[in-house]
Order: C-alpha cells, then sequence, then structure tokens
C-alpha cells in the first residue's frame, strides 16, 4: 500500500467517522424529544387526576368552589 492509498483510505474512515458521529447525535437528540414528549404526558395525566380528585372532594364533601386558578400559584422565590 502506498502512501497515497493510505491517505485515501484514512480520509474515506473519517468521513465514515464523522458521518456515524451526526447519525448518533441525531439518534440521541431524536429520543431526548421522544423522553420529554413521554414525561410532559405523564405530568399532564398527573395533573389531570389531581383536578378530578379535587373535583370529586368539592362534590362529595360540598366544599364552596373555588377559582380554578387558585392553587395554581407557586411562592416567589425567597417567600416563605
Amino acid at each position: 500500500m502506498t502512501k497515497e492509498e493510505w491517505m485515501e483510505r484514512l480520509a474515506d474512515i473519517e468521513q465514515q467517522t464523522l458521518e456515524l458521529e451526526k447519525l448518533i447525535q441525531v439518534k440521541v437528540a431524536a429520543e431526548r424529544r421522544r423522553q420529554f414528549f413521554q414525561l410532559h404526558v405523564k405530568k399532564e395525566r398527573i395533573q389531570n387526576r389531581l383536578s378530578l380528585v379535587e373535583e370529586g372532594e368539592r362534590f362529595l364533601c360540598g366544599k364552596p368552589d373555588t377559582p380554578p386558578f387558585i392553587g395554581k400559584f407557586k411562592p416567589a422565590a425567597g417567600s416563605l
């Protein structure tokens, strides 16, 4: 194998490596998006279930209706 053939082979290997690296990056990004979406769906399901429980509590216990936005506020940073 001559030096030129070796350099061509090395360039081919480097190109294949770069293509594989890009493919891995795309697949990892797609998997992350899928995982984040699943977490978002699970979060929404939990929030919906909690809302259902709260509605049931108000209905069964006769609690007065409170506006839906009450309880949705998060405490400010540093507040007690």
